[in-house]
């Protein structure tokens, strides 16, 4: 009961502040993310104010736990952790939001995040349970984690819907191993909070979307999704033995599947290009996933029941069988080989696609430009002199 009440009222909180952000702070952000040559689905600029009501509502929330749990402050260096990375990602993207910072100064701001989790001993556990000598390839590897889904959920958040869907379902598989490993304790009741943070900001950023949660939403977000995953998913309990082992790399994989897909098909497909992966573009797994034939509305429905999908797989994978077998490991392996596979295919079809009717677009524009001609052969010289 006390879990409904407060994601009732984080959502209806979320409703309200996303209004009144709307409503005095349309041009907030709009500028700056257009100079730094972001490139989204819609034709229109919309304010990119959201991850300020993401953070207001996660300080709310933590706020009253320091009050209701003042040893909290002292005695749980794991929420100090988030509390301070968190903030630290809200200020680099309200930076970037506002300002336009330097790649490489938000990329510092990112790693800083990093740090801070593992300052605070929340930091992967894969290497060392090897060798107590590789501790320090734990600390990179989470450096790459934290700083990889951040600029993942950041690059994500192309198209309506979809980073707040995909982020929503990843909290909720969370939430559902945090009963199973503790139950109902104050680390849930704030992951309510925050989902109910996300569902305010899927009201107004559903198809067609009124409000964007921008840099100083997506970061934080992605933040929050990578504490989420090294505390859930990475870091979990495993038998001296190379299978669970390989166990411990497989599970991640399936519940982050969507973030790893799209990041991935996009960097690979810019650096054939010779383009920056850095660089915006309408060349996203969404993207293309429309260009194929996939309502633009019903993307986000699908990658959000992917991730679902993905992350009840990992459960299972991690509740329902303590020890594994090669057997286990060929099954669940084999999951995100045919996922990756299956998407790819479709991303490169869907980009034979937009390339064709990038085409047609540009013919259709010479058409209107030098006027309409039956000769091929003529408007292929236009095309050329053009």
């Amino acid at each position: 009961m006390e879990s409904v009440l407060i994601f009732l009222l984080a959502t209806a909180f979320s409703i309200i502040l996303n209004n009144i952000l709307l409503r005095f702070s349309t041009n907030f952000g709009v500028a700056s993310r257009q100079s730094q040559n972001l490139v989204r689905w819609a034709s229109t600029s919309k304010p990119t104010t959201v991850g300020i009501s993401f953070y207001i509502t996660f300080l709310l929330g933590s706020t009253l736990l320091f009050i209701i749990h003042p040893e909290l402050a002292l005695n749980s260096p794991d929420y100090l952790a988030l509390f301070l990375a968190a903030t630290g990602a809200f200020l680099i993207g309200f930076a970037d939001d506002a300002y336009g910072t330097h790649p490489w100064l938000k990329l510092a701001g990112q790693i800083m995040c990093g740090v801070i989790l593992v300052y605070f001993g929340v930091y992967i556990h894969f290497f060392s349970l090897m060798s107590p000598g590789l501790l320090y390839a734990d600390y990179a590897l989470t450096l790459l984690w934290v700083v990889g889904l951040m600029n993942s959920l950041n690059m994500l958040d192309n198209m309506d819907g979809v980073t707040g869907t995909v982020a929503l379902s990843i909290l909720v598989i969370s939430m559902g191993l945090a009963i199973k490993g503790v139950g109902l304790n104050y680390f849930f009741y704030l992951y309510v909070a925050i989902s109910g943070s996300f569902i305010g900001f899927l009201f107004y950023n559903w198809k067609p979307a009124r409000i964007y949660m921008g840099d100083t939403g997506s970061m934080f977000i992605g933040l929050v999704v990578a504490y989420l995953g090294i505390r859930y998913f990475w870091n979990i309990d495993t038998s001296p033995d190379n299978v669970s082992y390989l166990r411990i790399g497989v599970i991640p994989l399936m519940a982050f599947i969507v973030p790893i897909m799209d990041t991935s098909f996009v960097t690979i497909a810019r650096i054939r290009r010779g383009v920056s992966p850095m660089q915006g573009g309408r060349d996203h797994l969404t993207h293309h996933l429309v260009h194929i034939g996939v309502p633009e509305m019903f993307v986000p429905i699908l990658l959000g029941f992917l991730s679902l999908l993905s992350g009840g797989l990992s459960i299972l994978a991690y509740v329902l069988i303590p020890e594994w077998d090669p057997m286990y490991l060929i099954s669940f392996g084999v999951y995100p080989i045919v996922m990756i596979c299956t998407f790819s295919y479709l991303y490169r079809k869907g980009a034979r696609i937009g390339r064709m009717k990038a085409v047609i677009a540009e013919r259709e524009k010479l058409r209107k430009e030098f006027g309409q001609t039956e000769n091929q052969e003529e408007l292929e010289l236009l095309e050329v002199a053009h």
